[in-house]
C-alpha cells in the first residue's frame, strides 16, 4: 500500500490575516488576538486539504510505493507542471543504493487530477531491491502563487476553499460566546462544508 509524506508546507497562506479581520468584522488595529487567528488559518487550511486532497499553495510531497507500478498515481493536486518537480528514486536491485531514474523512463500526466506517471513507450522500469519503499516519487503540489504585478490575489486558490476556511474560522471564533445555540452551529457547518464539494479528488490512495 502506498503512504505518503509532506516534505515541505506551503511558505504562506491562502487567506491573510487582513482578509480574515475584514470577513470577521475585526478592526485591522485589533491585534490582541493575531496570534489565535494565524494559527486558525493555518489549521483550517490543513483541514480543507485533508477533506480535498487538494494542496492550497505549493508543497512538496513525497509517495513511497514497494516497487514501480504501470501507471503510479500522485495523491495531491494540482500537480506542478515544472518537470523538475518530479523526481523519482529507487533502490537499486544489485546493491541497494538509491538511485534516481532517468526521466526518459517515464511520462507525468499533469492534466489529469490528480496527476500521474507512467511507464514511456518501449521502456521498462529497472529491477528494484525487494524492500519495503524502494520506489520513492518526490513531486511538488497546489496552486501557483501569482508573480504578475498587476495580479489582485497572491494565489491562485479556488475562492470556494478560501470561503470555507473563513467560514469554519467564523466558525470557531462565534462558538467560544456564551449562549450559542449549538444546533445552529450544526446546520452552518454542514451547509459550509458543500462550498468544497466540487473541489474533492475522488481518485487517490493514500
Amino acid at each position: 500500500m502506498p503512504s505518503l509524506r509532506l516534505v515541505t508546507d506551503a511558505t504562506a497562506e491562502p487567506v491573510t490575516l487582513d482578509k480574515l479581520k475584514v470577513f470577521l468584522s475585526l478592526q485591522a488595529t485589533y491585534e490582541t488576538e493575531d496570534d489565535l487567528l494565524n494559527h486558525w488559518i493555518k489549521e483550517a487550511r490543513k483541514e480543507a486539504e485533508h477533506k480535498t486532497h487538494r494542496c492550497c499553495l505549493p508543497q512538496t510531497w513525497k509517495l513511497f510505493l514497494n516497487g514501480f507500478e504501470s501507471t503510479m498515481i500522485l495523491p495531491r493536486a494540482p500537480l506542478s507542471t515544472a518537470s523538475t518537480n518530479v523526481v523519482i528514486t529507487y533502490l537499486d536491485s544489485a546493491s541497494g543504493d538509491s538511485t534516481t531514474l532517468d526521466s526518459t523512463y517515464y511520462t507525468v500526466d499533469y492534466d489529469s487530477e490528480p496527476g500521474r506517471v507512467r511507464l514511456a513507450y518501449g521502456s521498462a522500469w529497472p529491477d528494484v531491491y525487494p524492500v519495503e519503499n524502494a520506489v520513492q516519487i518526490q513531486f511538488v503540489a497546489g496552486y501557483p502563487l501569482n508573480t504578475a504585478a498587476t495580479a489582485q490575489d497572491e494565489d491562485n486558490c479556488p475562492e470556494g476553499i478560501e470561503s470555507w476556511i473563513m467560514q469554519r474560522i467564523a466558525q470557531k471564533y462565534e462558538d467560544r460566546k456564551p449562549g450559542v445555540d449549538r444546533q445552529q452551529y450544526l446546520l452552518d457547518r454542514s451547509f459550509v462544508d458543500g462550498l468544497l464539494d466540487e473541489h474533492v479528488l475522488i481518485e487517490v490512495n493514500p
